[in-house]
């Protein structure tokens, strides 16, 4: 059910405006594509985004500001899937019926209280612990290395030259919310990482995209040569036949055939996997999960890769052989 509001009314004036200055940009700056799909290679499949306007979402289902997200009920929409959401973070305001519509402090306890139902959630928030919002309650955190910037909406027309967007950027961190959450309670991973895996994967929808579009011109032209009226357009009747890309990308990450990679950062598996390279005998699923995540504490405990694999190591050389002991 659509909503009316202040901040709802606002944003569509906004969003109509001949032109547009950088401050008024506000809760709106969108997630880049391919940062998005690189979260969504380690965190998802996602299948809804929690907060939009409407233009900048990145599932085939989304709220927007006239829905009002804190109101509806996240985990029956989600229906067993995964939400995504880059929420806004302007000053607490509400709908002419009373309820919050912005406010981290309430997205967050929102999200805890929809986890807490079964819904798996996964934030993208600035990395700064030291907010009063900040998500203690959340199931993991991953702090993103190298500082991650936003793009502009699309509608965004500038009033002039000075009205670019800075390339600056802010720490930022994926908080993930989901009862079901077996590995530790921190990691990270670095930005570059996050949108290699993302551009791959929009490789894939691009590749896929032009595959069927030829296949749709080709099978047209094959079946129904004689039935297309002169300026008919030829692809028009199969639109409705398209295949759901992004859900083959989705099976594509649901694959299991290297599910560690859904937890731990790359630099994480390069360390453990030196380690068991010096003792190969003693690898196990077990031992290499709790390697991962001693060398990922460490990690963050800025501790320095040779001092890492030293102890890793060192933790080896107290296991027995795999075929000697569990």
């Amino acid at each position: 059910m659509s909503v009316n509001s202040q901040y709802a009314s606002a944003l569509r004036e906004l969003k109509t405006k001949q032109a547009h200055l950088l401050e008024e940009v506000g809760d709106q700056w969108r997630t880049p594509e391919d940062l998005f799909w690189g979260i969504n290679a380690v965190f998802g499949p996602f299948d809804m985004d929690l907060f939009t306007d409407g233009d900048n979402a990145h599932c085939a289902r989304y709220y927007t500001a006239e829905d009002n997200a804190l109101t509806q009920d996240w985990t029956a929409d989600l229906n067993g899937g995964k939400g995504f959401a880059n929420p806004p973070y302007s000053r607490p305001c509400k709908d002419e019926d009373g309820n919050d519509m912005t406010g981290m402090i309430t997205i967050m306890n929102k999200a805890k209280a929809e986890r807490d139902q079964g819904a798996k959630l996964a934030f993208l928030i600035r990395g700064v612990p030291s907010e009063t919002w900040w998500p203690e309650q959340a199931d993991h955190i991953c702090f993103i290395k190298g500082r991650v910037g936003f793009k502009l909406p699309d509608w965004f027309i500038p009033a002039n030259d000075k009205q670019k967007a800075s390339s600056a950027g802010f720490a930022g961190a994926i908080a993930i919310f989901d009862k079901e959450w077996r590995g530790g309670p921190i990691s990270y991973i670095h930005r570059d990482s996050l949108r290699a895996q993302g551009k791959k994967l929009l490789n894939m929808v691009e590749a896929a995209a032009e595959k069927k579009a030829a296949t749709y011109i080709t099978g047209t032209i094959e079946t129904r040569p004689e039935t297309a009226e002169q300026g008919e357009p030829i692809i028009a009747p199969q639109v409705s036949a398209q295949i759901d890309i992004e859900e083959q990308i989705a099976k594509v990450i649901a694959e299991p055939a290297k599910p560690k990679k859904m937890v731990w950062a790359i630099e994480v598996f390069d360390l453990v996997d030196k380690a068991f390279e010096t003792q190969p005998n003693k690898i196990n699923a077990k031992r290499h999960g709790i390697l991962c995540e001693k060398a990922n504490l460490l990690l963050l405990e800025k501790v320095s890769t040779e001092e890492i694999l030293v102890q890793l190591i060192d933790m080896l050389d107290k296991y027995e052989p795999v075929g000697e002991a569990a």
